[in-house]
């Protein structure tokens, strides 16, 4: 009983031992570097400054979702908006609508140094999100190119 105990234990330790060998820059010589052209965007800002105000009514809150959200008197919503921390979905909603409502507003592209102020009311049932952006007005203008450089010691 203690010889097959032993071959056992022998059997399991032999089997749990894994070795594993990487090299992860064994390779990088080998492929050359991409280096693309870089394109920038030029803008014209405006110096007033614009301000609009959003609220939205999210029905049936669990967590970060809402069953459905009503309110809002934007016709569209704006996608270069992140949430910056704020998870619930009314909050970003609203968030979005008044950045694409004050671009509409100043006839603009974009809006440049947002602040956005923020008050959100919490119920068991539902949940208010009402938010006020201020922000610059820039419209794109142009693109302009430039081409890459690639730091190379070697010179060639």
């Amino acid at each position: 009983m203690k010889k097959l105990i032993g071959a056992a234990l022998l059997a399991a330790f032999a089997c749990g031992c894994v070795t594993n060998f990487r090299n992860d820059g064994g390779d990088d010589s080998l492929r050359p570097r991409i280096v693309r052209d870089a394109a920038y965007e030029k803008y014209e800002i405006s110096d007033k400054p614009v301000t609009y105000t959003e609220q939205r009514v999210g029905i049936f809150p669990f967590y970060r979702f809402n069953w459905f959200t009503v309110g809002g008197t934007s016709k569209h919503l704006a996608d270069d908006v992140d949430d910056k921390g704020y998870l619930q979905e009314t909050i970003v909603l609203a968030k979005s609508g008044a950045y694409a409502a004050a671009c509409d507003q100043a006839g603009c592209d974009s809006l440049v140094g947002t602040r956005y102020e923020v008050e959100y009311k919490w119920y068991f049932f539902w949940n208010e999100a009402s938010v006020k952006v201020t922000g610059y007005p820039a419209k794109l203008t142009g693109i302009e190119f430039k081409p890459a450089t690639l730091f190379c010691p070697c010179k060639q």
